[in-house]
């Protein structure tokens, strides 16, 4: 299966190529603020450095959510004009999902993203399967714990979770893992998962 992926729903900015279900490419920054003016151009110097169109792609993957509310709108809006212009498939890939994927650990555990001020993203895993719904809360240190997060440090100390890694490396192989579950050739359906409304309004600072 060959497979483009993008991660844009955090301050990860990159994509990831897949032929015949195995990596061949990777190109990704950890850097805000740069994702509508990078990911198309790496995109296509990675389709371009293996002489791949389009067609030749059995489906786009990208981070659908939640997380940034810019950053998801550039990648889903690339994704899809990709996904219409090859007449393939999305596979919208949970970000949450995306975090968990560099994470070994044994029963109950919460995956937590950033989201703003004092919020975050939240959602409980049982041994790499998701076992609640996602919340945007407001972070509490004496709750969901064990944990795991990315782009926390503004709310709380490094040593205060474990580190959840973001990478379109993940995006792609989930994509390809639950192809059949998730790849979608109609693309009206496919739509960011915010969580919440991004204009939540003011929120307590802790």
């Amino acid at each position: 299966m060959n497979i483009l992926a993008i991660e844009s729903s955090s301050t990860v900015c990159g994509t990831a190529l897949f032929i015949n279900n195995n990596l061949v490419e990777i190109d990704e920054i950890n850097q805000p603020r740069i994702h509508g003016e990078r990911l198309p151009l790496v995109v296509h110097e990675v389709l371009s450095n293996h002489s791949i169109s389009v067609t030749d792609l059995d489906g786009i993957a990208v981070s659908s959510g939640p997380g940034s509310y810019t950053g998801l709108r550039i990648g889903m809006s690339l994704a899809k004009g990709l996904a219409m212009a090859g007449s393939i498939p999305i596979i919208p890939v949970p970000t949450l999902e995306v975090m968990n994927k560099g994470i070994s650990q044994k029963g109950s555990y919460y995956i937590l993203l950033h989201s703003h001020k004092n919020m975050v993203f939240v959602q409980q895993f049982n041994s790499g399967i998701p076992d609640s719904e996602i919340e945007c809360v407001p972070f509490d240190a004496d709750e969901y714990y064990p944990r795991f997060g990315f782009n926390m440090n503004s709310i709380c100390k490094v040593d205060d979770y474990g580190l959840a890694p973001m990478s379109a490396k993940f995006v792609g192989e989930l994509a390809i893992q639950n192809y059949d579950k998730w790849a979608n050739i109609n693309l009206s359906e496919v739509i960011p998962n915010y969580v919440s409304n991004f204009n939540i309004g003011k929120v307590k600072e802790n």
